[in-house]
């Protein structure tokens, strides 16, 4: 146990050290804290309906942005799926922002040539369309992969891209961002360990901080426990910042 947590911080540490020494990004983020949950597809409904009640009931719909794969594995077509884009439009009414994931979500979909990702983000934004699903102009590619050709292909689409460490705006700019996830396919035992790096964490990058989790893997272990328990004592540390 010891060693493990060892390791945690000796990690986090590095990671600090890194964006202490190397930041390529110059504008400074102003979005605000978020929840930023990826994969939100038919395959994982239940799961996602699970994340969202919890997100409400701590009062963060407003701060979550759900990242949508508009054809999962290109079998799965969100228009086609009635209890999902039900789902969807319901939590769009509740104050939950979505965004758009890849269009299939395979592997590196995105580290392709400028024609492929026009085509691609074409067809992603079609088949939003389709669902009939309002959405923002924000991408998160698969894996944070992305080719440089198809990021300006997406920016000239007018999107913000999410990556792990950055965010890059449609104007060109880019500030940094501390994107983090703590709860991929968490152990139960290793709940208090996850909280205390993550609490650590979020005050060495308060100003700059986002909070990624993928339905399935939040859904295991202790994941949903760590959701809840952090969301507390994030909102509880903000309250008694602005008093």
């Amino acid at each position: 146990m010891r060693k493990v947590i060892l390791l945690m911080l000796t990690g986090l540490l590095i990671t600090f050290l890194i964006e202490l020494t190397y930041s390529p990004c110059q504008t400074r983020y102003t979005g605000g804290f978020m929840v930023l949950v990826h994969d939100v597809s038919p395959v994982y409904t239940s799961n996602v309906r699970e994340i969202a009640e919890l997100l409400k009931d701590l009062g963060y719909q407003n701060s979550t942005m759900l990242f949508i794969i508009p054809n999962h594995a290109g079998n799965h077509p969100i228009s086609k799926d009635e209890n999902f884009t039900k789902l969807i439009r319901g939590l769009e009414k509740e104050g939950f922002k979505v965004g758009i994931h890849g269009y299939t979500h395979s592997m590196d979909e995105f580290n392709c040539n400028s024609s492929l990702a026009e085509a691609k983000i074409e067809e992603a934004i079609e088949e939003m369309h389709k669902a009939n699903i309002t959405f923002e102009r924000v991408f998160i590619p698969p894996q944070y992969s992305i080719s440089q050709d198809a990021l300006k292909v997406l920016l000239k689409n007018n999107f913000t891209v999410i990556l792990k460490d950055k965010i890059y705006y449609p104007n060109g700019s880019c500030a940094k961002i501390a994107n983090r996830e703590y709860t991929w396919y968490a152990s139960n035992w290793s709940l208090g360990i996850r909280l205390f790096i993550a609490k650590l964490d979020y005050r060495l990058h308060s100003d700059n901080f986002m909070l990624s989790i993928h339905p399935k893997a939040v859904n295991h272990g202790c994941g949903m426990e760590f959701l809840r328990k952090f969301l507390e004592w994030l909102k509880l540390n903000v309250q008694k910042a602005n008093s």
